[in-house]
Order: structure tokens, then sequence, then C-alpha cells
């Protein structure tokens, strides 16, 4: 009985081991669907380095290696939501001289005192995997486990796999802006000589061209950018941003002889806008200033920062604008030339709970206003217009 009770527990232990690096695998299985971090997981156990343990995913893919019929399948369900099975060969038993009978007597026994010592080690186990799926499903952070040493390599690689996902975002966010750069410049400086040809059927065609040109480009650059789900929330350095900008516009200016004038604050600027976002919200403000404005009508530009608001300010000396609230209504200029409009401006800064103002500013013609919230700072709107944008934006970042 003494040899049969010893057997059986050297047994039971086994099996507690095998269960411990299935289970293992199988809330790998539900955190992730990526095939190199299941194997690595698999690797890390008893049963997967003897080639005892294998997966078998819904669409017949098998991870892993194991020979012989399994011991005992535990269903497991995957990250992506299909159904899983986590399966584990027995380690060879050599049980010489023992009865069926004997056996069984010795189950019932080893069994009912084998429950706390199968229930105490997995509690650690379970704690940390539980850990661990809850930061890989938020996905943000960085995964710490203080638990087995598996686990531990496990978490090492997951923060691998993040660190190497974060770096293709930033290099598409970097290439998305590149775009932006390189096409939407040399685009604007075209339209604007457009507009300055004599009206005519050759003039009408070109700038049919350069619109239809223009709404391709807008739509590649928007399929270029990353997910709204990216693991960090938009920032950009108004000033940094209005500063590298100027260097255009001001170009620009000097070829029609046109007074400009920039006033930056040496404060911190940072607003919850992407720097594309911002890029184009001043090159569309500029636009309709120099295609609707004589040459000979000067330009301000301004930023200024106040009690946690920062506010991006354009006015000119042109005619003004008969109509504020129409003008950011329709979302256009009034002539159908750019086909940029204020609603962009506007949709940037409602974004941040902020609000756009267009009224007549000190030069005699248009100013208009961009208020903007400072990035990381919590505000409530100021235009109940802009709750719902608002509301959803803060949302959609605290989700990730």
């Amino acid at each position: 009985m003494t040899v049969a009770l010893v057997v059986w527990y050297e047994h039971d232990l086994a099996h507690e081991r095998d269960t411990r690096d299935a289970t293992i695998v199988a809330e790998v299985l539900s955190a992730t669907s990526d095939a190199d971090v299941i194997r690595a997981a698999i690797g890390r156990t008893s049963a997967g380095r003897s080639g005892r343990l294998e997966v078998r995913l819904a669409d017949g893919t098998v991870l892993g290696m194991s020979s012989g019929a399994p011991a005992f399948s535990l269903p497991a369900r995957a990250e992506d939501g299909n159904d899983a099975v986590v399966s584990v060969v027995a380690t060879p038993a050599h049980l010489p001289g023992i009865t069926i009978t004997v056996l069984a007597v010795a189950a019932v026994t080893a069994v009912a005192g084998s429950v706390p010592l199968l229930v105490r080690p997995l509690l650690p186990v379970t704690r940390a995997l539980t850990m661990l799926t809850e930061v890989a499903r938020d996905g943000r952070g960085r995964v710490q486990v203080n638990g087995p040493h598996e686990l531990q390599e496990l978490a090492e690689a997951i923060n691998a796999a993040a660190d190497r996902t974060e770096d293709l975002l930033s290099k598409e966010r970097e290439m998305v802006a590149d775009v932006s750069h390189r096409l939407r410049t040399p685009l604007t400086a075209l339209r604007l000589d457009a507009d300055a040809i004599e009206s005519g059927e050759t003039a009408d065609r070109i700038r049919a061209s350069i619109g239809a040109l223009e709404r391709d480009v807008n739509r590649i650059i928007h399929s270029l950018r990353p997910s709204k789900t990216a693991t960090t929330a938009p920032s950009c350095d108004l000033t940094a941003a209005v500063k590298e900008r100027m260097s255009f516009w001001s170009s620009y200016a000097e070829t029609q002889k046109r007074s400009l004038d920039v006033a930056l604050t040496d404060e911190p600027t940072a607003v919850p806008l992407s720097r594309e976002d911002v890029d184009a919200v001043v090159d569309t403000l500029l636009a309709n200033v120099f295609q609707h404005t004589p040459p000979s009508a000067p330009v301000a530009v301004e930023i200024v920062r106040h009690a946690g608001w920062i506010t991006l300010v354009v006015e000119d000396g042109g005619p003004g604008v008969a109509d504020p609230s129409g003008a950011l209504r329709r979302g256009t200029s009034g002539s159908g030339s750019t086909g940029l409009g204020l609603d962009i401006a506007r949709s940037a800064v409602e974004a941040t709970g902020g609000r756009i103002i267009v009224d007549k500013g000190r030069l005699g013609g248009a100013r208009v206003r961009l208020k903007m919230s400072e990035a990381g700072r919590e505000q409530s709107p100021e235009d109940p217009r802009a709750w719902r944008l608002w509301s959803k934006n803060n949302r959609r970042q605290r989700n990730g």
C-alpha cells in the first residue's frame, strides 16, 4: 500500500505540473493571438520542452509538438474569440507489481489529500496570469509579473513585442507627417497660383484639375493615418509647428510683397492634437487669407497662452467676413476654390474642448481665433456645441 501511495503521489505531482503548464499556455492564448508569443510560452514550460504539449487552434493550426495520445486536453478560448485546445501527453509511468485494485484504493486516498497541494501552488500563477492578461488587453504600459520564472520571461517577450509595435506606429506617424508636408505644401502653392490666373476656360480647367488632385491627396493621407487605437494620446507643440509652417508662408508673402507679422510665445504650448492635424489647420487658415485678400493686405499670426488655454490667432487686413457664423456653418471659403474650409479648423479645435471665433480684428479684416485646451490638462468645453466631440475624443483617449 505504501509503495502504491508513493507511486501514485509521484504520478499526481507530474499531473499537477502538466496541469499548471497547460493552464499557463491557455491564459496566454486568451491574452494574445501572436503565434510567436504562444510558441515562446510553450517552450518555457516543462511539458513543452519535453515535446509533450501542443496547442490546436480552431483553423487546425498546431503550435508545439507532442507524440502519443494526450493524457488530458484543456479547452481554451483564444484572444480572437475562437475555441482552442491545449493537450498534454503524460510522462510514461512504469508501475510493476501494483494491481488495479490497489491503485484504485491508492487513488482515492491520494486525490483526497492532494487537493490543497493542487490549489496552493496555482494561486500565485493565477494571480500573475490575471495581471498579465489585464495589461495585455488594456494595451497600455508594460507587463510586470511577480511569479514563476516562465511567466517573467513571457512578460519580457510581450514587452519586447509591444516595443516593436510602438516603434512601427511611430515610424508610420512620421511617414504620414512627411507625406503631408511633401504633398500639401506644393499643392497649396499651386492652388494659390492658379487662383491668381484670370478667368477663362483654360484657367477653370487648371483649377478643376488641381481640386481633383487635392481631394485625392487628402484621401491618401487620411488612409495612411494610424488607427485611433494608438496607445498614446496625440500631442504637439503648437509654437514649433507654426514656426516651421511660417518658413513656407513667409517666403510666399515675400513674393507678393505682403506684410506678415508673426508673434510666438516662449512658454510651452502643447495641445492635444497630432502634428499633421495642426499643420492642416495652419495651412488652411493661411491659404484662405492669401487667396481671399489682396497682396497689399497685411497678415498677422499670434499664439497666446493663458489659464490652461492656448489660442492661435490669424488675422488680416482684407475685406473681412460678412457672415462669420455662416462661414463656419458652410465650412467653405465662399468661392469653392480651396476645398478645405474653416470646418477643418473648427473640428480640430472642438476635439480639444475649445472653440473657434471669427470676428473683425485690429487690422480691419477678418480675425480667426482658435482656442485650444492645453495637452494633459482637463478642461470643460466653453462652447456647448463642442461637448459631444470633446467627450467622444476624451473617451477614445482613455479607453485606448
